[in-house]
């Protein structure tokens, strides 16, 4: 037992370098006017799009020259063609050639990088795939009526073919539905490890109930009053904290194995926090007014659902070994506390520095 602790403690140090949320600075929206015109907005952080580009570029700078930040705009504009070759904007599965306009840089070093072009005649639907993201981003497409679609991509991936003339009101649910499922599973492994901290100290139906329900109000709370632009937190400040709520489930699971009457106010207080996370995925999406209410709703769907997957997937993994042998069932859980413990302290720490 002893030897099997230390493996998986080892294990899960190496492991907890990996991102728990591989997500990517890029967002992308595509708005189309009635006019016929489209713009694409990029935007991002500037040095890692400028290196990118620079390795597809046909004149990369050298490998020891470094980018002057007041020169960023200028050797964006230079990687423009490089930047077209990495992006596919489709209408009807014709690729489109847009024209590139100046990079606009913040002062935050954030390039923001706009495409004009024009829409095919009687075109129909839009798609979008890029090959020069990594991790997950957002993409907005907006249809002439003003409907939006956000989908997230994964890397290179392309998104469904998407109406110009809007997605409609129940393509716009479900794709928010699967949007707050997916940003659990696979996507959250610290929303997914916090959840799993919780089942493993409240066998009984009724404490696990009571600590989903506070995460659950919680998380709601917050994920509303950030989209409504009420109270939010910077990622910089949310992102550790939520690893913190993650060694913090950990570790108290290996002190204590009964449900002591603070633990559910502690759940509430990092469920505010993770409503904060959540709402990342949704932040500067552009989402019309109208499309607001419903996508909030219909996003908690979906996290919830991915809550409950994991809560049922975990519980029947506990099952299965105290129905094998009623003594693996506090070694498991001893086991999985120690991991999500050291995962979420090295994930603080990196989230911190």
């Amino acid at each position: 037992m002893k030897h099997w602790l230390t493996a998986l403690m080892l294990v899960t140090a190496l492991g907890a370098r990996i991102s728990a949320h591989p997500v990517s600075t890029t967002t992308v929206s595509v708005a189309v006017d009635r006019s016929g015109r489209f713009v694409a907005t990029i935007t991002g952080d500037a040095d890692a799009l400028i290196a990118k580009l620079d390795a597809l570029s046909a004149i990369p700078l050298p490998a020891d020259s470094a980018v002057a930040p007041g020169q960023r705009a200028a050797r964006l504009d230079a990687l423009g063609d490089a930047l077209l070759a990495g992006i596919s904007l489709e209408f009807d599965s014709r690729r489109s050639t847009p024209q590139v306009q100046p990079a606009e840089i913040s002062a935050a070093g954030q390039a923001t990088i706009r495409l004009i072009g024009d829409v095919p005649k009687d075109a129909r639907a839009m798609a979008w795939a890029s090959s020069l993201v990594f991790g997950s981003y957002p993409v907005a497409l907006r249809g002439a009526d003003g409907r939006e679609t956000v989908v997230w991509l994964q890397g290179p991936e392309r998104t469904d073919a998407v109406p110009i003339d809007g997605p409609g009101h129940t393509r716009t649910v479900a794709r928010a539905i699967w949007l707050g499922f997916t940003h659990i599973l696979p996507n959250g492994i610290d929303h997914i490890l916090f959840v799993v901290g919780l089942l493993l100290l409240g066998s009984r139906s009724r404490q696990l109930l009571a600590q989903v329900t506070a995460f659950t109000v919680a998380h709601s709370m917050t994920l509303a009053l950030s989209l409504y632009g009420v109270f939010s937190l910077p990622a910089h400040v949310v992102e550790p904290l939520i690893a913190l709520s993650v060694a913090y489930v950990g570790i108290e699971n290996l002190m204590t194995s009964k449900l002591q009457p603070w633990r559910v106010a502690v759940v509430f207080c990092f469920g505010l926090l993770h409503g904060l996370g959540f709402a990342e995925a949704l932040a500067g999406l552009h989402l019309s007014r109208g499309d607001l209410l419903a996508t909030l709703v219909s996003f908690n769907v979906g996290v919830e659902a991915g809550q409950l997957s994991v809560i049922a997937l975990a519980a029947s993994v506990l099952y299965a070994a105290t129905y094998a042998r009623a003594t693996w069932r506090p070694r498991l859980v001893n086991g999985a506390s120690i991991a999500i413990g050291i995962t979420g302290l090295c994930w603080t720490i990196q989230r911190v520095f």
